[in-house]
């Protein structure tokens, strides 16, 4: 009976084949870095659009404001009143 040849396998000098799990796993970190980094700046961007990052609301004085004061969203997406301009104090 002839013996066993053991075969040797031979590895070519570009083959990335075993590699690819760890480019895999370094993609996928990644790519978690960046979901993650943009779900915080979202996350802060929607509290403040909901209100829970906004500083109290003050009751402003009558007189500041001769049109009479509107309760409503300002630029930021907070409650805030706002002036509204006089029909009387109009330039006819």
């Amino acid at each position: 009976m002839p013996k066993k040849q053991s075969v040797k396998k031979v590895t070519k000098r570009g083959d990335f084949s075993s590699w690819n799990f760890i480019i895999f796993l370094t993609l996928a970190f990644i790519l978690l870095v960046v979901v993650i980094s943009q779900a915080k700046k979202t996350t802060i961007d929607l509290r403040a659009k909901a209100g829970l990052d906004c500083p109290e609301v003050t009751t402003p004085r009558a007189e500041d404001c001769p049109g009479g004061w509107t309760f409503k969203r300002n630029m930021e997406g907070c409650l805030a009143f706002s002036c509204e301009a006089s029909k009387s104090a109009t330039i006819e």
